[in-house]
């Protein structure tokens, strides 16, 4: 029997903007169910990528190949690609006038229409989303009236309930304190487990990816530097040759592995 062919799928790809090279050749796969880290420097080309992905460039110039489900990227209507990808912004800046179901009914999108309203299937959805993320008790509460981190789950509800096989994260504990990047953390481990939801996740947090486990995708100045296991980041020099700097490698005390510091 054939084996199944990645989910997400990229080779050799560029994209370019007013004579800007962001993205040079990179190239990187995942299989369904996957969770892939994406890392580097800033202005590395990390979130380009996440909107290339999702086919939000509105202009620039492009080479290389995207398949999504084994189907080019450009064979989708937009409609179709948001049945295929959802996407969890950063927190912080500005906040849509939603409640947390309101904003999870307008994920609906790519399966309901303006005439014919919400479904009960719309409807399942929404709540299971609010379920899973356990927002119940906020589900009617302006999303301007939460902290950050349930902000960032009332985000991440309405990616659930988008009901897509893949979705994207762009640093989605950046803004968020110890314990509730710790939540989500481990939120976003759950649902990649038992929902089977590949996820592709930018992040600067150098020890992540070995709590998680996956891939990782290291980008610098555009370039793919590193794509391979998790625990390659330490051992080599993956992280020195990407950021240009020097890094501690410590055993953590509890045992649980390698630990990653500036030095």
């Amino acid at each position: 029997m054939p084996e199944s062919p990645p989910i997400v799928s990229v080779k050799d790809f560029s994209f370019s903007v007013d004579q800007a090279d962001i993205l040079h050749g990179v190239s990187f796969s995942v299989d369904r169910g996957g969770f892939l880290s994406i890392m580097g420097p800033n202005g590395a080309g990390k979130s380009t990528l996440l909107k290339c992905l999702m086919r939000l460039h509105e202009r620039g110039r492009t080479t290389g190949t995207i398949e999504i489900e084994g189907q080019s990227l450009n064979s989708y209507t937009q409609k179709q690609l948001a049945r295929l990808i959802s996407y969890v912004p950063q927190g912080g800046g500005w906040i849509p006038p939603f409640t947390v179901t309101d904003l999870c009914k307008l994920s609906r999108f790519p399966y309901s229409s303006v005439v014919s309203g919400l479904t009960e299937a719309d409807e399942w959805a929404v709540s299971k989303a609010i379920e899973l993320t356990g927002l119940q008790a906020l589900s009617k509460r302006a999303l301007k009236t939460l902290s950050g981190g349930e902000r960032q789950k009332a985000y991440l509800a309405a990616a659930l309930a988008q009901q897509t096989p893949i979705m994207l994260l762009d640093e989605p504990a950046a803004s968020l304190d110890p314990r509730h990047a710790s939540e989500l953390s481990d939120l976003l481990t759950r649902l990649n487990c038992d929902q089977c939801l590949t996820m592709l996740m930018i992040t600067h947090d150098l020890n992540y990816p070995n709590r998680v486990g996956g891939s990782v995708l290291m980008l610098s100045s555009g370039h793919r530097t590193y794509f391979g296991p998790a625990e390659g980041l330490v051992s080599g020099r993956v992280l020195e040759d990407a950021f240009d700097h020097e890094f501690i490698y410590l055993d953590h005390p509890s045992g649980l592995g390698r630990v990653i510091l500036s030095r």
